[in-house]
């Protein structure tokens, strides 16, 4: 882990699964937004801020997924830090049993309760919402960007740095795995739609780095959208169930498939499928014992 140097009092710290950002006070205390993925990185994360003098006094997480808050237990139990989140957010950081949970719709298969799916829990002292956030005497701007999960967050630091989370995906990502996960497609327009009426000149997402073209970046996301959509509408031409549905869907996108990235896609595919229904699109049947999804 190495401290690179945004703007002002703002840096980033690139690990090997996501970037955090950290915000510099003027007293040594700094402000982490997200901690790591799990405890070895929250361990390596906090000595490098020890090694550089500074003192955790809260992490703000964007989202509750394990890549994003698995450091915030070691991190928390060793400075007495805060950490800020979203409510809704809050309740998968404190009980992270739900993340698995989520995706396998009942209690999980133990394969789901590794530090990937299940971090370890930690405890969310101020519960946020979009607008304006003072800390110590300096103010953020906190935006609501629910799509991935449905209480992201994003903040921008006094420096007019904003960090996006996984709100948008590099375009290098996108290309190496072009299926987006989204718990609500429907939100993720709202939010993309949000970041572009921002007009914000520096943005850093959480996987990818700093955005060299912002406007490119949001369309290469949007498109991404609508071609997830196209396919499945392609796809459910026909009535099928989910499970021929995820087959077609590895087959044309030529995705990576072990046993977690399936029960992510499985998700993800779900959401979609259930934007399509939702607005009209396609309909769900039952039909020989099975669950079919068909365009209307």
């Amino acid at each position: 882990m190495k401290l690179q140097h945004l703007t002002g009092n703002t840096y980033a710290i690139a690990t090997d699964t996501s970037s955090i950002g950290l915000y510099l006070f003027d007293d040594q205390h700094c402000l982490l937004i997200d901690s790591g993925a799990n405890r070895t990185q929250g361990q390596e994360l906090y000595k490098l801020i020890k090694q550089k003098g500074l003192i955790v006094h809260a992490i703000f997480n964007t989202h509750s997924h394990s890549d994003h808050c698995g450091g915030n237990h070691y991190i928390q139990s060793n400075s007495n830090c805060d950490i800020y989140a979203s409510e809704f957010e809050t309740a998968f950081i404190q009980q992270p049993i739900l993340l698995p949970y989520t995706l396998y719709g009942a209690y999980p298969l133990k394969l789901l309760q590794s530090k990937f799916f299940y971090p370890q829990a930690s405890r969310v002292s101020n519960v946020i919402r979009e607008g304006c956030m003072p800390i110590k005497g300096q103010v953020f701007e906190v935006l609501e960007l629910g799509g991935h999960t449905p209480g992201h967050l994003g903040i921008r630091t006094p420096d007019d740095v904003f960090f996006a989370g996984d709100s948008l995906i590099s375009e290098t990502l996108l290309q190496a795995n072009p299926f987006l996960y989204l718990a609500d497609p429907h939100q993720q327009m709202l939010t993309l739609k949000k970041i572009k009426e921002a007009n914000f000149t520096c943005l850093y997402p959480s996987h990818g780095g700093l955005a060299a073209d912002i406007p490119a970046l949001i369309k290469a996301n949007y498109e991404m959208m609508m071609d997830i959509l196209q396919l499945l509408l392609q796809i459910i031409a026909v009535p099928r169930s989910r499970e021929e549905i995820m087959d077609e869907v590895i087959t044309r996108q030529v995705l990576p498939i072990n046993r977690n990235h399936y029960f992510r896609l499985w998700a993800s595919v779900s959401a979609f499928l259930a934007y399509l229904c939702n607005n009209s699109q396609a309909t769900v049947s039952i039909n020989h014992n099975h669950l079919l999804f068909c365009v209307k």
